[in-house]
């Protein structure tokens, strides 16, 4: 800066001409022209402050015009370097003539420096990376010990049952008749038969009702009865003794067999029967009434009595019961108590025909 001014002054000593003026920039004037009067020097800042925004605002507007610098795949383009605008404001205050000249010597090169200047892209920024954490280690622990398993049983195979597909149908399960059922159902056809005359018919369906249950006591006394009527007297004994050995039927069969023996002159087998079976009779008025009158007839009035009398007790609205008892009274020779159990028997309803007749006569 120095030898500048050195040859400004130079000039300005030599009065150098407009030829040797032309080698210098436009912009450097001599010494001379800024010792003027200070009336002129605003307005040569205020040339200079123009030119130098012309100048800078050129340089932006070329800036501006430059392609930009491809960038980096995946990466934006740089921002263009900004270009420092020259100070807006300068100071109007100058105390001599040297520092408006230091001033525009020093304006020279910035000026001619922003002709050349051209827009470098800044270098890209480096990627800053994340510092990671790293990870925390997991709290060490005791490891408890493994208990160990449990022994495996082999459980035993279930067999499976195969399936039948229903094929949308219901089945109906049929239950099948019980033997009671199947027996009654057998005796009702017998009955049946027998109504319509059909004899052999109905034997055959009460035997076999028997066959399902013997102990059906209404298919053995109907049948017994049957082969009486039939006169078959062996076959109706063996049916009704079969039945003294059953214990349901026991009772029914006995006074039906001791009345069959009595038919065929067996009333001593009869009573020897009844009295056999006296254990099933006990609570029977039918059974104890039908020993006394074989009692009576076997000339055993005494043991009669006892019969007759358990039976009016068992069924003390009976006339015929009454009746024996007079009967076997007279025969122990109690005429008076015979008298009372006439008297207890006529007033009864019910009395047949011959033993009314008995007791009218006993009474007169």
């Amino acid at each position: 800066m120095s030898l500048v001014n050195k040859m400004l002054r130079d000039l300005d000593a030599r009065r150098a001409g407009d030829s040797e003026r032309a080698t210098f920039p436009a912009a450097v004037t001599p010494l001379a022209a800024h010792q003027e009067p200070r009336r002129g020097v605003p307005r040569l800042w205020l040339g200079m402050v123009l030119v130098a925004a012309g100048l800078g605002a050129a340089a932006w507007y070329g800036a501006q015009q430059m392609p930009a610098t491809p960038s980096v795949a995946g990466t934006p383009p740089a921002p263009p370097v900004p270009v420092p605008a020259p100070a807006s404001s300068v100071t109007p205050s100058v105390t001599s003539a040297a520092e408006p000249a230091r001033a525009a010597a020093v304006a020279l090169p910035s000026l001619r420096l922003a002709d050349e200047l051209s827009v470098v892209p800044a270098p890209l920024p480096a990627p800053q990376r994340k510092a990671v954490a790293p990870a925390p280690k997991a709290p060490e622990r005791l490891t408890d010990p493994v208990p160990p398993r449990p022994p495996v049983v082999a459980l035993p195979k279930v067999p499976t049952v195969p399936t039948v597909p229903a094929e949308g149908r219901v089945e109906k399960q049929v239950r099948l008749p019980s033997a009671a059922e199947r027996a009654e159902s057998e005796y009702r056809r017998g009955v049946l038969a027998q109504r319509q005359g059909r004899i052999d018919d109905a034997a055959g369906s009460y035997l076999a009702a028997l066959e399902q249950q013997p102990e059906h006591a209404a298919a053995r006394q109907t049948l017994a009865a049957l082969l009486i009527e039939t006169k078959r007297f062996d076959e109706a004994e063996e049916l009704l003794r079969k039945g003294t050995e059953l214990a349901p039927v026991r009772l029914a069969s006995t006074l039906a067999l001791a009345r069959l023996k009595v038919e065929r002159n067996g009333a001593q087998a009869a009573l020897e029967l009844l009295l056999k079976n006296s254990a099933a009779g006990e609570s029977s008025p039918e059974y104890q009434g039908f020993a006394g009158a074989l009692l009576n007839r076997a000339g055993r009035a005494a043991e009669a009595v006892e019969r007759y009398q358990a039976a009016t007790r068992l069924a003390p609205n009976e006339g015929r019961w009454w009746a024996g008892l007079g009967i076997a009274l007279d025969a122990a020779g109690k005429s008076a108590e015979a008298r009372e159990a006439y008297q207890k028997a006529r007033s009864l309803p019910g009395l047949p025909a011959d033993l009314a007749h008995h007791v009218e006569q006993r009474l007169r």
